[in-house]
């Protein structure tokens, strides 16, 4: 990530970017966008959130502005859940699962600092999946776990089997 220039924040909440950009203390910063593998997973996990989004009373965001330092730091996680009812606002706060997807051109510490601002906003579960390595992490308060058997769970949106997600991926690739 490139930091591109300095804003006020509510010049950064009153701007739309193409690709959309996040804001850290005063600062924007670049967001890796996507490619083939990394687009695609996370099409598939969307629709298999959305899937669920009646029965397990929660909302599906993709690329949504989250709030994670009291207007000094919004990150824009490439999918997020809320459970319902919740405030309907411009920029969510507080999502209660953050997916981040890796690119090939995202740096660990800067994957880390990203994973630790949510936490520190109140987000409890972190998903970090590698659709390159096809690998799943999990972050919460008791640290940063590997998933070796690539199925995440959350008492909110239930089990995610990525084995079945990362066969999808090679599948469309065919």
């Amino acid at each position: 990530m490139t930091t591109v220039t300095e804003v006020t924040v509510e010049e950064y909440l009153a701007t739309s970017y193409d690709p959309d950009m996040e804001y850290v203390d005063g600062q924007l910063v670049e967001r890796n966008v996507g490619e083939y593998f990394h687009s695609r997973l996370q099409a598939l996990i969307v629709a298999l959130l959305m899937g669920r989004e009646r029965e397990r009373r929660f909302r599906t965001f993709s690329e949504l502005r989250v709030e994670v330092g009291q207007r000094r730091r919004y990150r824009i996680p490439d999918i997020c859940v809320k459970a319902l009812p919740h405030q309907v606002t411009p920029v969510l706060l507080r999502p209660d699962l953050a997916i981040e997807i890796l690119s090939p051109g995202d740096k660990p510490g800067e994957t880390l600092e990203r994973i630790s601002d949510y936490l520190r906003s109140g987000t409890a579960d972190i998903w970090i999946v590698d659709p390159y390595g096809r690998k799943v992490f999990v972050a919460g308060s008791d640290g940063l776990r590997d998933v070796p058997e690539l199925v995440a769970e959350t008492a909110l949106v239930g089990s995610v089997d990525f084995n079945a997600l990362f066969r999808q991926l090679d599948e469309a690739a065919d």
